[in-house]
């Protein structure tokens, strides 16, 4: 090879190891840019017993005066869980059963009065499990909340799996779901971790 066609060949691969490196930089920044769109387009982590946005079930005095003040202006209803209220339409909200069997969802301002009821937003029932009311609920809420001190009963139903007669979905103190199951004498037979039924 003549020292023209030493040169000419040098030349070529330096074009191609800079080429090369030209097109390796301008790649770089559309792979981060992928990155940036994929983090930006993934959906935000929800809350782990499955309420909407940041809401969170509600404890001791707050979650009193929202039964009450629910239960006040409806009758014979049932109160299947309470939650604050994230979507700015009020503070608060409670999910219930009413005395007909339907299912409505309470909504409350940090007075603690009604500023909405809306039909649906029921409990969490699976296959035959009905809400418990009166006399029955009482008894399971009282034989549960014995066991789980400071922890807040979401709902109560019968039990069709044939384990229990009956269960209660709640929120212990620390912040975690549980289940618990109750024989025909309110006498708690298990607890489980999270809530049943994949709810």
């Amino acid at each position: 090879m003549n020292k023209v066609q030493k040169i000419a060949a040098g030349a070529t691969l330096i074009g191609a190891l800079v080429g090369g490196g030209a097109l390796t930089a301008m790649a770089l920044p559309a792979s981060a840019a992928t990155a940036t769109a994929t983090a930006t387009a993934s959906p935000p982590g929800s809350a782990t017993d499955g309420r909407a946005g940041n809401e969170m079930a509600l404890t001791g005095d707050t979650a009193t005066k929202v039964k009450d003040a629910v239960l006040a202006a409806n009758a014979g209803a049932t109160v299947d869980r309470t939650t604050t209220e994230d979507d700015g339409s009020a503070a608060y909200e409670a999910h219930i059963t009413k005395a007909d069997g339907t299912h409505a969802t309470v909504k409350l301002d940090t007075n603690f009065a009604i500023t909405a009821t809306e039909v649906g937003g029921g409990g969490r029932h699976h296959g035959n499990e009905t809400d418990l009311t009166g006399d029955t609920a009482t008894k399971v809420e009282a034989a549960v909340l014995a066991a789980n001190a400071g922890a807040t009963v979401e709902n109560t139903t019968t039990e069709d799996d044939g384990n229990a007669a009956y269960e209660a979905h709640i929120t212990k103190a620390d912040g975690t779901h549980a289940t618990v199951k109750l024989d025909t004498n309110f006498a708690i037979t298990v607890t489980e971790t999270g809530h049943g039924h994949g709810n």
